[in-house]
């Protein structure tokens, strides 16, 4: 069973998410960005779902810490595209575009996200793969 942490502003979206994780056996705690590091630290989940808005480097910086869990970064405005670009290359597995009209799409980024982290389970072997790439 997968332990997946999601910050997210969006409620529709996160009810979905966690509608849809939840069907296939996976837990689900919803954390602020106030609150993300403690649930990290006490929760110790498998992957994270984070609204590129919350991605700062100091935040992701923090989740790191923990045993650094893959990382699905969501953005929905293309203006927001280069803060999410940003974020991915501090440590970000995948990056996601909403609206997500098929909820296996983020099934999908969290399965490469898992796949890039034991790939590159590094934080900074992923920063460096992610600005070469």
């Amino acid at each position: 069973m997968m332990k997946v942490l999601i910050i997210e502003s969006d409620w529709p979206f996160e009810a979905k998410a966690t509608n849809y994780f939840e069907s296939h056996a996976d837990l689900v705690v919803h954390a602020t960005p106030a609150n993300a590091v403690d649930r990290a630290r006490s929760w110790r989940p498998d992957l994270l779902i984070l609204a590129a808005e919350y991605a700062t480097e100091e935040l992701l910086k923090s989740l790191g810490m923990f045993e650094p869990a893959p990382a699905v970064l969501l953005t929905e405005h293309m203006s927001r595209f280069d803060r999410a670009w940003s974020a991915w290359q501090l440590g970000g597995d995948e990056l996601l575009m909403k609206p997500i009209f098929h909820l296996h799409e983020l099934r999908q980024a969290s399965i490469s996200a898992m796949k890039n982290a034991v790939v590159c389970p590094n934080w900074d072997q992923r920063e460096t793969t992610a600005i070469s790439a």
